[in-house]
Parts: C-alpha cells; sequence; structure tokens
C-alpha cells in the first residue's frame, strides 16, 4: 500500500505520485518483521517491500563518537557507500523494484549524488542510465557520472527544470529512479535508522542535512516502525538543517504556513539546494511529532563545519556538514546526538575548502 503525504488516500498499486493529488507516495509495508540477518541496508531484507536483485554492498556505515566534546555527539558517516553518499542505499532498493519489473532503461533527475548512485548501480546491473543534471554541478560530481557510463543531460534552468526532462522520460516507459518521486527510494534510506539503533538504541536526536526532506522522511519512518513493532520504545527528535539559500522546509515549519519555494537560491550546499522539496510535507510532520525543528546555515558555517570535521578525520562535502553547523546553533539538551554526515567531501573538494 501507497499514502499520499499531502491528502492522506491510499493506493494498492505503485505510482510515482499520488494520482489524486499529485503529491509524494510512501510505501505502507504491513506484513515488516524485525529479522536482521546478513550485512548492509540487506540485512534488513525483513523490513523492505522488494528482494534483493542489484546490491553494491552499501550501508553498513561507521557511527563515530566525536572526541574531545562535552557533549555525546556521534557521526554516521554516509561518504563510506560505494558511491560517496546516503544515496547509494536507496538506489539499491528501486533498482531492486526496477529490475523485478524488467526495466532496460532508467532516468533521474539530480545536484550530482544521486545522478551518481543511480549511473553506478545501472552500470552494475547492466541497465541504461539517463542523467538530468542542472548545468552548474560541480565538474566533481560531473567526472563521476560519466565515468559510470551514463548519458548524461546537462539542462539549464536549474533543478526543476531537471526534474521536468526526466517526467518525460516516463511518457516514453522509462523508469524513474528519484528521490520524492519513487516510494521505493525512501525505503533503502530508512535503513539508517536500524543501523543507528543497532548500534546505540534510540538517540535523542538526529540532525540531517535536508534538500527535499526524503532521508529526514526516511529515517523517522524507519523509527516508526520499530516502535510499532515494539523493538523500540521512541522516536528520536528529528532536526532538519537547511542551507539558508534556500531553506522551505525550515520555513515552512517556523511559520505553519505552505511551502513556498525561493525565487533565487546559491550555495555551496549544492546537495540540498532543492527548491521544491518533494517530500517537504512528510519532513515537516516527522520534525513536529517528534518534536524536532529545523535550522538554516549559512555558507561560512557551512566551511567551518568541513574543516572541524576534517579534524577529525572526516572529509565532508559541505552539504553534508550541514548537520554540524545546525548543532552549533540549536539549544541542546541532554542526551545524545547523532548528525549525519551524508556524503564525501571528495564530492566537492574545492568548495568544501572554502576555495571555489
Amino acid at each position: 500500500m501507497f499514502r499520499c503525504i499531502n491528502c492522506g488516500a491510499m493506493h494498492h498499486d505503485f505510482h510515482y505520485i499520488c494520482p489524486r493529488c499529485g503529491s509524494a507516495l510512501l510505501f505502507i509495508g504491513d506484513r515488516l518483521l524485525w529479522k536482521p540477518e546478513g550485512v548492509g541496508v540487506w540485512r534488513y531484507r525483513s523490513m523492505l517491500p522488494v528482494e534483493r536483485r542489484v546490491t553494491m554492498y552499501e550501508g553498513g556505515t561507521p557511527l563515530i563518537r566525536r572526541r574531545d566534546v562535552k557533549d555525546e555527539v556521534y557521526l554516521k558517516v554516509e561518504g563510506n557507500n560505494p558511491t560517496g553518499s546516503f544515496k547509494d542505499r536507496g538506489t539499491s532498493v528501486v533498482l531492486s523494484h526496477a529490475l523485478r519489473d524488467g526495466v532496460r532503461t532508467v532516468a533521474v533527475a539530480s545536484t550530482g549524488n544521486m545522478g551518481a548512485s543511480v549511473a553506478a548501480y545501472c552500470a552494475y546491473a547492466n541497465l541504461t542510465a539517463r542523467v538530468f543534471l542542472p548545468a552548474d554541478v560541480p565538474d566533481e560530481k560531473v567526472a563521476q557520472i560519466r565515468a559510470y557510463g551514463a548519458c548524461l543531460v546537462r539542462v539549464e534552468g536549474g533543478f526543476q527544470e531537471a526534474v521536468r526532462r526526466m517526467k518525460e522520460e516516463a511518457d516514453k516507459g522509462v523508469y524513474l529512479a528519484t528521490t520524492g518521486l519513487n516510494p521505493y527510494f525512501l525505503e533503502g534510506l530508512k535503513t539508517v535508522a536500524y543501523e543507528i539503533f543497532e548500534e546505540m538504541g534510540v538517540p535523542d536526536t538526529i540532525i540531517v542535512p535536508t534538500g527535499t526532506g526524503g532521508l529526514l522522511t526516511a529515517i523517522h519512518k524507519g523509527f516508526e516502525e520499530l516502535r510499532s513493532l515494539g523493538v523500540a520504545d521512541g522516536t528520536p527528535r528529528m532536526v532538519a538543517a537547511q542551507a539558508a539559500a534556500a531553506a522551505p522546509i525550515v520555513e515552512a515549519w517556523r511559520s505553519h504556513a505552505p511551502l513556498r519555494p525561493p525565487e533565487e537560491a546559491e550555495s555551496i550546499a549544492s546537495a540540498i539546494l532543492v527548491k521544491e522539496p518533494y517530500n517537504g510535507l512528510s519532513a515537516i510532520a516527522a520534525m513536529r511529532s517528534s518534536g524536532g525543528l529545523g535550522v538554516e546555515v549559512e555558507d561560512d558555517e557551512l566551511i567551518s563545519a568541513v574543516r572541524e570535521l576534517g579534524k577529525e578525520g572526516v572529509f565532508a562535502e559541505p552539504s553534508a556538514a550541514a548537520s554540524l553547523a545546525a548543532y552549533h546553533k540549536i539549544e541542546r539538551p541532554p542526551g545524545r546526538t547523532v548528525l549525519i554526515v551524508t556524503g564525501s567531501g571528495l564530492k566537492d573538494p574545492l568548495a568544501a575548502l572554502g576555495r571555489s
């Protein structure tokens, strides 16, 4: 079953978006079973809606306690995934679904990391990948996508135009593998929650770099599923960290108003620079139900956070360091905090070092 994050309609069949109102969908499982076995994302196959068909041993990323700080803070280092970002978790599940249905061509709109992930996994699975990228995506991310042999389409007009071009592919029968337009993608991302739970139980707070809102939604969903099964006794406070240049989720959460995309947006945090977040409504719902909040971070704060993480042996791209930058700006009650470090600094090294 799939539930619309906006109108609440339930749908038995797979759709990219709600046929009634056009909003994103969440998969609602009724046969979940907590029986971890194996390693990585597919250790949780009993909690996932599809059988494994393609994997590059994503997941199983380190959870590192910060040293030399008074508070109990942990770093979930997602840059250790095969293509250097958390996206690989979702891609493995999405392409497993695509292969089940006999798909041969996959399309994705991306600001870089998602495109690299889909391109790599398509190469491994002998599928054709069409990747639509805004023209301002960093060269390092473009090079990575090209290395996997994907068909790369550079798009003028930003991410929304890339999404529009990608949607046209669906009319040709091409499978769409993008966050927010494919509910199976969040099913892979929710395994971040399962890994955190197995290592430390339920933390008090999780801070998530947030663009589409998908990762925050998925982590909260994972903990809610554990709670509903009686495995966990609660859920963490969910905190969204957005670039100040484009923070529609934080602004809507703060003002209790509808999501409003900014007209202009420029930041070194390219991976979370999303004007129209497809999973924004579900992210805000997760923030509110968990007693969480939203934080905006400036570029100079991101650069400082990248350097601070570097001193502890973690190289993060600017967007990935948004969790640490946000951590410094919130009131912190006693307890344990997990910072999601979403992508490797090798994704955008010059920006990460403040030399862009």
